[in-house]
C-alpha cells in the first residue's frame, strides 16, 4: 500500500479523494457526499463540488460507510465531471 500511497502522492493526487477501479468489478470511491443518482447501469455520487459517474450492469451499492461508497457489479467505465 505504500508504493500506491507514493505513487499517488507524486503524482498529486489527494488520498481523502480517491478512486479505485477494478473493470468488470467493482469501484470503490472515498470521500463521498450523496449518492445522487442510482439505477443498475450508472451510478451518481457527489465527492465536494465534483461528480463521480460510475455506469456498467447490473450495478449495487456494496457499502457506503463514513463516506466512502462500494460499488459492485460489471463495471464499464468512471466519468468525473
Amino acid at each position: 500500500m505504500k508504493l500506491i500511497e507514493q505513487i499517488m502522492q507524486e503524482l498529486g493526487a489527494d488520498m481523502l479523494k480517491s478512486i479505485t477501479l477494478v473493470p468488470n468489478s467493482c469501484c470503490y470511491v472515498k470521500s463521498v457526499k450523496s449518492v445522487t443518482e442510482f439505477s443498475a447501469e450508472r451510478v451518481v455520487l457527489a465527492v465536494g463540488k465534483t461528480l463521480v459517474t460510475v455506469e456498467g450492469e447490473g450495478l449495487q451499492l456494496g457499502e457506503y460507510f463514513e463516506g466512502d461508497v462500494f460499488v459492485r457489479g460489471k463495471v464499464r467505465g468512471v466519468k468525473i465531471d
